[in-house]
This record gives structure tokens, C-alpha cells and sequence, in this order.
């Protein structure tokens, strides 16, 4: 990874969950990442095609024109990407696998935005991987 929010949140991440699959959502100290907290979200999987985004930082928000909290992350992608990101996205909540991206998407203005993203599981409840975490 060569930008910092994604580089960043993963070696947090990697610090918190200490050799486990992931960490825990209320491990999470926001304080700890305040340097990227503009460009990070966090999802919630409803079932195997809604991720909501539950948090969504304010960097985000004005790249995609629009409060993103709520929303099905999987709408913001082309049709075609949608089911395979949601076969990744299943195996990060199911495997605890983690997602790095490369990819291109068009903001408010039209224009072209090139980045990185990471999705990294998170356990909400009991030992289940129901929220994920990226930058």
C-alpha cells in the first residue's frame, strides 16, 4: 500500500487484534487514528448483499457528494463489480480475510479519483465478524 490511510489504519488494526483474526469493534480507540479518521468508514453487513455504512468520514463524504452513512456500499459500485465485491466481502466477514484496492471512481464533480482502500474484519458479536473497518 502507498498511501498513508490505508497503510496506516492496517498496522493499527494488525496492533489491535495481537495475532487474532481481528480485533474487536470496541477495541477500536478513534483517538488512535485521528490522522485518518476523514478517510476512514466503517460497514455493516446486513446480509450477503447489503454492506451499510455505518460511519463514514467526512473526506469521503465530500469525494462521493453525499452523507454515505446508511447506504449500501455495494450500490457505489459498477453492476458488473458488484456481485465479486460481494464474494470478497463475504470472505472477510466469513474467513476473516482482509481486501486491499486499486481503483478508480468518479466523485461529485465528475472527475476521475485514483486510490487505495483496505477492508479489514472487525468481530461485533460474540466471535462473529459483523462490522468492517477501511481507509
Amino acid at each position: 500500500m502507498k498511501q498513508k490511510s490505508p497503510n496506516t489504519l492496517y498496522l493499527y488494526w494488525n496492533e489491535l487484534r495481537a495475532g487474532r483474526i481481528a480485533p474487536r469493534r470496541l477495541e477500536v480507540e478513534p483517538s488512535c487514528i485521528a490522522g485518518i479518521l476523514s478517510e476512514t468508514f466503517m460497514l455493516e453487513r446486513i446480509n450477503a448483499t447489503d454492506y451499510q455504512y455505518r460511519l463514514a468520514g467526512t473526506r469521503l463524504c465530500e469525494l462521493f457528494g453525499s452523507e454515505l452513512r446508511c447506504s449500501n456500499f455495494l450500490l457505489g459500485w459498477p453492476e458488473a463489480d458488484q456481485a465479486l465485491l460481494a464474494h470478497q466481502l463475504a470472505l472477510v466477514c466469513e474467513q476473516g480475510a482482509v481486501i486491499a484496492l486499486e481503483l478508480e471512481a468518479k466523485g461529485a464533480g465528475r472527475h476521475v479519483l485514483e486510490f487505495e482502500a483496505i477492508l479489514l474484519p472487525l468481530l461485533h458479536t460474540g466471535n462473529s465478524i459483523g462490522r468492517i473497518i477501511g481507509a
